[in-house]
């Protein structure tokens, strides 16, 4: 026979699986305390991982600076926040619980300043806490009277502890800074260079080096001496015959042949060069060739992407692609081979590309694009006198021959034979050294030349991420405000106000396909998050979730699940490793929902880092055990748990004792239509 109430094992709703698609870590000294540091400077790192919602570790700290005698109200105000900041006053121990009783006695010594009397206020508010006699009038009355910065330090931290007639009275203030500060300091064109990937250095193709061997230049050398040996035994004879006409016409082949070989190896280096690089720069039909390889791939489709995006929008769209394809080609070619052996991801140099391509694009535009061919191009003259060289020197060359044979048959036809043997290898062989001598000098100086203007556009780029990326507080900052304003629309939605919420927590995962990024020292943020809220009253749990686009500051589709207590069946939590954590939450008539909190690679440390305490952290920071108490609590208990928890209990009973009321918030009449997914129909 089957149970009434079966349970059903499923996985299902948002955050159900987690996929990272980018991952960066920021170089900072934010959260760095040296070896030797002073009280003052430990206090000053912990106020920053308190700002920037990291208590755990701010308490660790300010704890180390107090313990060695830096005290004031300043320090013990900020030290009972960050032991209240993300917990409510029922995950408190005993120990943590002695240590606030005696605030009061320590406030006494102090200076009657303004953190002293913030501190006072705060012992007002955790007397009534402790004493459960539901009124908090007295410690409204204490927050009343405080100045705006250390209340709004107290509204915000202790956001779990504000409960019911508490929070009421202060959810206007909360909501109007929520809406100042979500879309403050230019967030939406801002957070984008929080996840931006670090920049790789710039790097260049190193030259070719010489393709010149030692049998070339030994091979060089013996044709010039049987060149010379020749040339000046044919000298010797038209010297001693002592005729003026040959002695002229050989002195005219010496010269003309200088100009020869000078102008000639000039048009041919010039003409070589200049023909290698048509053929590096050909233009290629679509958009390049197909590669297989992943890094290689990927760097081909950022050059298509820039260059789509960067490209004239007008009639001159089509030949710009086709006659810039073959400097894009070799730039893609350049880049694969300089940084594939290196494990740099494509995204660290999509700078670079974006860089390169805007450069070809912008010399296209500005008719620059083949530049090297006003460079190599040889000049008329050059041409000219070469011709003009070649051709005086043959005519006396045939000349001096016919007179040397004439003389002496066999051994001027011996030498002039070796002359020429000579003078072809001799001129091969220097032509090519001396060709890649040049080529050589050349390429380093266009090394030096594109390295310097990548680094220059790099520091570019540095200077503007540094620049636009937002601080971890102000990240912070705006997740808060996000909660808020879906805590809020939940409030509407239900119309239901403070006074009628016994407890709330938020959980909030990674979401699918989101970019992740973290300061040194830092829990994981994301481009995306899954949040999950959980509403506790008299009669039930509500819980809403929706997908947060934080780049945007956008919400993306939302579930609701009501359910009464006793239809939780269970919550359980796998802890496959220290740093690895799931939690599902079962009903006894419905579909679970499996939730990762954590996993092995959002909790990865790098050097210096422990590995254990960034999964602490990355618990911390997504409100994993807040909602854990919670529902493990409501799973064992059911509603006896509110009745068991004084706490809860005794805001419940004061919250609706009539003390302060405050108008319940109207319902949202432009409400959107939502999935509601409801597990108990009577809930």
């Amino acid at each position: 026979m089957s149970s009434p109430h079966p349970t059903t094992h499923a996985t299902v709703g948002a955050g159900s699986h987690v996929g990272i698609v980018a991952t960066e870590v920021h170089d900072s000294t934010v959260y760095q305390v040296l070896p030797g540091a002073s009280p003052a400077e430990k206090y000053s790192v912990g106020l920053r991982y308190l700002h920037d919602g990291i208590p755990n570790r701010a308490r660790e700290l300010i704890e180390e600076a107090r313990g060695e005698g830096f005290t004031s109200g300043e320090v013990h105000f900020h030290w009972a926040l960050a032991m209240l900041s993300k917990r409510s006053y029922r995950d408190l121990s005993t120990d943590e619980r002695h240590q606030l009783s005696g605030l009061p006695a320590i406030c006494e010594a102090l200076p009657n300043d303004a953190w002293t009397q913030a501190l006072r206020a705060l012992c007002t508010l955790l007397d009534c806490l402790a004493t459960h006699d539901g009124n908090p009038q007295p410690a409204i009355d204490a927050l009343a009277e405080l100045d705006p910065p250390q209340r709004e330090q107290i509204l915000r931290h202790l956001d779990l502890v504000l409960i019911g007639g508490l929070r009421d009275s202060y959810w206007a203030d909360i909501r109007k800074t929520a809406d100042a500060i979500q879309l403050s300091n230019d967030r939406t064109k801002r957070v984008w260079a929080y996840f931006h990937p670090v920049p790789a250095r710039p790097r260049a193709r190193l030259p070719e080096p010489s393709t010149t061997t030692p049998r070339d230049r030994a091979k060089a050398t013996l044709g010039t001496l049987a060149f010379l040996v020749a040339a000046i035994y044919l000298g010797r004879i038209v010297v001693l015959d002592a005729h003026v006409l040959p002695i002229l016409a050989y002195l005219t082949a010496a010269v003309t042949a200088l100009i020869a070989v000078r102008d000639g190896h000039e048009w041919r280096y010039r003409s070589a060069r200049s023909a290698a690089k048509d053929r590096l720069y050909r233009p290629r039909s679509g958009h390049g060739a197909h590669l297989d390889e992943g890094f290689a791939r990927s760097v081909d489709h950022a050059f298509t992407h820039y260059a789509d995006r960067y490209a004239p929008r007008d009639d001159t769209r089509h030949e710009c692609l086709r006659a810039t394809s073959g400097f894009r080609a070799a730039l893609r070619n350049e880049i694969v081979e300089i940084y594939r052996e290196s494990r740099i991801p494509v995204g660290r140099i999509k700078w670079l590309i974006r860089y390169e391509t805007s450069s070809v694009l912008r010399r296209w535009k500005a008719r620059e694009l083949f530049q090297y061919r006003t460079r190599y191009r040889v000049a008329p003259t050059t041409k000219l006198r070469c011709v003009i060289a070649t051709i005086l020197l043959f005519t006396a060359t045939g000349y001096v021959i016919a007179t040397t044979i004439a003389i002496s048959p066999v051994l001027s036809s011996a030498a002039t034979v070796v002359a020429a043997a000579g003078a072809l290898a001799a001129g091969a062989g220097w032509s090519q050294i001396l060709g890649e001598r040049r080529r050589l000098i050349e390429d380093r100086e266009d090394y030096e030349e594109v390295l310097t203007a990548r680094e220059a556009a790099y520091t570019r780029w540095k200077h503007r991420l540094n620049s636009t990326r937002p601080t971890e507080t102000e990240m912070e900052q705006w997740l808060n405000a996000d909660k808020v304003k879906f805590l809020d629309k939940a409030l509407k939605h239900y119309r239901v106000a403070w006074r009628d919420i016994l407890t709330h927590t938020f959980l909030q995962t990674p979401a699918t396909s989101c970019k992740r990024a973290r300061v040194n020292g830092a829990p994981w943020r994301y481009s995306k998050y899954d949040i999950r809220l959980f509403l506790i009253t008299r009669d039930g749990v509500r819980e809403l979730s929706t997908e947060l686009d934080f780049e945007n500051a956008h919400f993306r589709g939302e579930e609701r699940n009501n359910f009464r207590f006793d239809a939780v069946s269970s919550v359980h939590v796998s802890t496959t490793s220290e740093l690895s954590y799931s939690m599902e939450l079962v009903l006894m008539n419905g579909e679970p929902q499996n939730i990762d909190i954590t996993d092995h690679e959002t909790s990865e440390a790098t050097s210096g880092e422990s590995p254990l305490a960034l999964a602490k952290m990355s618990l911390e920071a997504a409100g994993f055990t807040n909602t854990l108490h919670i529902l493990e609590g409501i799973a064992a208990e059911g509603k006896n748990w509110i009745r068991r928890d004084p706490y809860i209990n005794a805001t419940a009973v004061g919250s609706l004792s009539g003390e302060i009321f405050a108008e319940p918030p109207p319902p949202d009449a432009g409400q959107e239509h939502v999935n509601v997914t409801t597990t108990d129909p009577s809930a």
